[in-house]
């Protein structure tokens, strides 16, 4: 069974020819920001994808030509082709190379470290320094030195908590999107994820949940161990498992910002 604690994937996205709906030929560029215990390895047949899968928004613009629709949408996944992060590729339709991947139940953590702190001192009269950088001296004033003088010393450091990390991240230009999670949430829009949609940047659409030509016979590999369903019921399992951690720790993933 894993027993990983979900955490705030915040991911860049931007695709050609994507079928947002009204037209079918869009240029997708936007965030999506989902709550996920992990990325996860699909697998059907042959073909191998990656995925997140739990409560999401993505937040984008989809342009055809002269057309321009911009996009808030609720999502339960969020399916990309791996494959597509190849360096040959233009542009790869998830970042997920550099994502901002955020723990809301992390807690403050302390760490001692040991430095060497060198401090630049000036003394006058006839000093024995190990380090002189300059000695000065006049025709009728005390000669003086300067040197560098070492001590080890003990600092300790501590990090802000996870949950003050996310507030500061999905604040701010990603407010808005943070927002219609809350939002959402609140409403119990994410209670259902069969009134969803999943983000399929592999197939350039968005699929509903419930589709089973979209969603069927694929294996999570990660779960494959102590979980044998598959297609929506392995999406539905993992989904109602991460919904259940986030609304037992609800002050740390839904709070006003």
């Amino acid at each position: 069974m894993i027993d990983s604690a979900p955490l705030y994937w915040l991911l860049d996205v931007e695709s050609f020819d994507y079928d947002v709906g009204i037209f079918r030929d869009a240029d997708l560029s936007g965030k999506a920001l989902i709550i996920s215990r992990q990325l996860w390895s699909l697998l059907r047949g042959s073909t191998v994808i990656s995925g997140l899968i739990g409560p999401g928004i993505f937040k984008g613009v989809a342009e055809s030509g002269n057309r321009r629709m911009d996009i808030m949408k609720p999502i339960c996944a969020l399916l990309f082709d791996p494959t597509e992060l190849r360096m040959d590729e233009p542009v790869p339709a998830v970042d997920i190379i550099n994502p901002e991947v955020i723990d809301p139940l992390g807690s403050v953590e302390e760490e001692e470290i040991v430095t060497v702190l060198r401090e630049l001192v000036l003394e006058k009269g006839n000093v024995l320094a190990e380090s002189p950088v300059a000695k000065i001296k006049g025709d009728t004033s005390v000669p003086r030195t300067i040197h560098y003088r070492e001590m080890v010393k003990k600092i300790r450091v501590s990090h802000v908590s996870g949950v003050m990390r996310a507030k500061f991240i999905l604040g701010g230009a990603n407010g808005p999107m943070y927002k219609k999670l809350v939002t959402t949430f609140e409403s119990r829009g994410y209670m259902n994820p069969e009134r969803l949609e999943v983000m399929a940047t592999n197939e350039r659409v968005f699929n509903r949940f419930t589709d089973e030509e979209a969603m069927g016979e694929w294996m999570i590999v990660e779960r494959s161990g102590f979980d044998t369903s598959v297609g929506i019921d392995a999406f539905r399992a993992e989904y109602d498992e991460t919904l259940k951690v986030i609304k037992k720790n609800v002050d740390e993933f839904i709070y006003e910002i």
